[in-house]
């Protein structure tokens, strides 16, 4: 048996959001998140530097699928045709997380410093889509646009998705805004 069970990640992760969930982020310690996750907080310590790293763990993981997604994606493709590849892909991989993630969005809404930590992110990711972009042949000003686009989509069909118990899958809802966002651009103001 090894002595970190492989899944003490996964373990630590669920255990911290449901205690964030239950008595706060500032009121759960490192020891209540280990002992709930059946571990020593030298193993939470062997996975994340702090509590406040077990909200954004996916981080890691799903930032590399995303520009891989996009380095991936076949050749001559319309910016919009790359839009709708890249974030149906990750609506994919996120659509079996919904609860989870509902969880977790409504604890980092309760403290400044995790809602900062939320944006920061986000600007990181922007940059490396932008970056991703420019690899495939996009003018960097085009790249930049084309990425704050898709992500300003994609958060709000997903943020839509996480409040809405029964509602449409993640994928329906970011592909039926891509039309909205054109719509949009061609409105004339009333």
């Amino acid at each position: 048996m090894p002595r970190w069970p492989e899944d003490s990640r996964r373990r630590l992760v669920d255990a911290a959001t449901a205690l964030f969930a239950e008595q706060g982020f500032a009121a759960t310690t490192v020891d209540e998140i280990a002992a709930s996750a059946g571990v020593t907080a030298r193993t939470f310590f062997r996975h994340f530097r702090d509590k406040e790293e077990v909200l954004f763990a996916e981080d890691d993981t799903l930032l590399p699928v995303l520009v891989a997604s996009i380095t991936e994606s076949p050749h001559g493709l319309s910016a919009e045709q790359h839009m709708h590849h890249v974030l149906a892909s990750l609506a994919d991989r996120l659509e079996p997380q919904r609860a989870a993630m509902r969880q977790r969005q409504r604890v980092i809404e309760t403290d400044v410093a995790l809602a900062g930590r939320e944006l920061a992110k986000q600007v990181r990711w922007q940059q490396a889509i932008a970056e991703a972009l420019r690899g495939r042949g996009f003018a960097p000003a085009d790249a930049e646009l084309l990425a704050a686009i898709g992500f300003a989509l994609f958060r709000g069909a997903m943020l839509s998705w996480m409040s809405d118990e029964i509602g449409p899958p993640l994928r329906e809802r970011v592909l039926a805004a891509l039309p909205r966002v054109r719509s949009v651009l061609d409105a004339t103001a009333g």
